[in-house]
């Protein structure tokens, strides 16, 4: 399956094809913008890949000093742990964060990885890769590349 693409801009020093960002909501410079509904056509919270800039064709911003690019985006993967029993390239899950608790979670560098962000509970995703595995509270989990679908 082909990956999911839109058309927006971006600040043109991060207009660069493979950098990943996280689109954030609209602020209050945007809203008298003219070029505000290319701009805000993502899903705020995702995280997003730069496929390619379209055109050179600079365009002001009031939050972007050096002016916006528009550029074609996917949605970026992101590592997350998992079932290990679902940890199979090409398949498409369901995903649940998952929740650890107490000291252990405070003091674990892998502990965003069990809920990371730009990936919500519900999200249909593709499992692009695995990694290595981990066992927390005697349950197998494996770190994964997963795509929002």
């Amino acid at each position: 399956m082909a990956a999911a693409i839109k058309i927006t801009v971006i600040g043109a020093r991060l207009a660069k094809p493979g950098t990943s960002f996280y689109f954030t909501d609209e602020k209050e410079e945007c809203k008298k913008c003219k070029i505000r509904g290319a701009c805000l056509n993502l899903e705020s919270g995702r995280k997003y890949r730069v496929v390619s800039v379209k055109n050179q064709t600079l365009m002001n911003c009031a939050l972007h000093d050096g002016g916006v690019l528009p550029i074609v985006v996917e949605n970026a993967p992101t590592e997350a742990y998992i079932d290990s029993k679902k940890a199979i390239v090409g398949t498409k899950i369901t995903y649940t964060p998952i929740k650890i608790e107490g000291e252990e979670a405070e003091n674990d560098a892998d502990a965003e990885l069990f809920a990371p962000k730009g990936l919500l509970k519900g999200d249909k995703c593709l499992v692009q890769e695995v990694f290595e595995g981990i066992e927390k509270d005697g349950k197998a989990y494996k770190r994964v590349s997963l795509v929002l679908e």
